[in-house]
């Protein structure tokens, strides 16, 4: 439904100041460090680890839920965007004009605050070695959902360029896929959250840094073939995704969200974005974990996500000083 106020079709800001999809106003003032999570319901499993369990501001629309809260007296936005890199790339440009478009004075502002955004979300593994119930921190993402050609950006990361090179040699070029990187600051603090709870790296059940490959639907776009939709264009993809390998950098998870994040809210914007999930099911060995063992690793996934968003800002804190 279209709200009063709106006159211009490109930019949809609501007579209040609300926005298109997520309804949300800049008069709501979200915290900057932000959780984006797929699956709504998972939004209140986060919320669960707020200070007194206490919710202090929920707005839902369409299939998007937003949640504030404190974590140990850090202010906190969590959204659960629903699937894929389409949602994602909506929510990424609605919290852009939330964070830096007045839309009294029809101007976007010079000053602003940065946000610091997590995705904290689920995923499978082409690589036998990964056990179901571990966590993987995403360093590059790889996009095969074409949201990423729409919002070209140009790297001079050689990892970039040469994880995009190989992927040109192989039949994922077949989609024309980009490559884009999360902010070290977010990875280096995701890593000392999964070693300050004791995970090992590159341990079962541990945790793993790498590329993710980020698609735009779960089963054909991923390698699956299923009853009588046979005919995929890469039947084989999980099996290049498990070869690939860049500076002993590889494919870690894959997923559907990653890659527009780190293309719209980090590259173009100039947000620290990062993003952490956990392994539900190993292509490789066809396993998947258990449903006890499930809400085990989500658990210790959100767990590592809240504690690298409290380094983060005691970091910031010392830079301060």
């Amino acid at each position: 439904m279209i709200k009063k106020g709106v006159i211009n079709s490109e930019l949809i800001v609501a007579g209040d100041g609300s926005v298109y999809h997520l309804n949300l106003k800049k008069s709501d003032n979200l915290p900057k460090d932000i959780f984006l999570v797929g699956d709504p319901q998972r939004a209140y499993q986060l919320a669960g680890y707020f200070d007194n369990k206490k919710i202090i501001f929920e707005r839902k629309n369409r299939e998007f839920v937003t949640l504030v809260g404190f974590y140990k007296k850090i202010p906190i936005t969590v959204i659960g965007t629903g699937i894929g890199p389409g949602n994602a790339e909506i929510v990424g440009t609605e919290l852009h004009i939330l964070n830096e478009y007045d839309h009294k004075r029809k101007i976007w502002e010079k000053n602003f605050s940065p946000l610091n955004i997590i995705r904290l979300g689920t995923a499978g593994s082409a690589q036998k070695n990964i056990a179901v119930g571990s966590l993987a921190i995403s360093q590059y993402a790889i996009g095969l959902d074409n949201i990423g050609i729409f919002y070209p950006h140009t790297s001079t990361d050689p990892i970039i360029k040469a994880v995009q090179k190989k992927l040109n040699r192989t039949k994922i070029a077949k989609v024309h896929p980009y490559v884009t990187a999360g902010s070290p600051e977010i990875i280096k603090a995701l890593i000392q959250s999964c070693q300050n709870i004791g995970l090992k790296q590159n341990k079962k059940r541990g945790f793993y840094c790498g590329l993710t490959c980020s698609a735009p639907g779960f089963y054909g776009p991923q390698g699956r073939k299923i009853g009588r939709i046979g005919k995929i264009l890469i039947p084989d993809l999980q099996k290049i995704l498990e070869t690939l390998n860049v500076n002993n950098l590889k494919v870690i998870n894959n997923e559907m969200e990653t890659s527009a994040i780190f293309r719209i809210l980090g590259e173009i914007l100039n947000y620290k974005t990062g993003s952490i999930c956990a392994v539900i099911a190993n292509r490789n060995k066809k396993e998947v974990v258990s449903p006890q063992e499930y809400e085990k690793a989500v658990n210790r996934c959100l767990k590592v996500g809240l504690e690298a968003m409290k380094i983060l800002n005691s970091a910031a804190k010392t830079l301060m000083k």
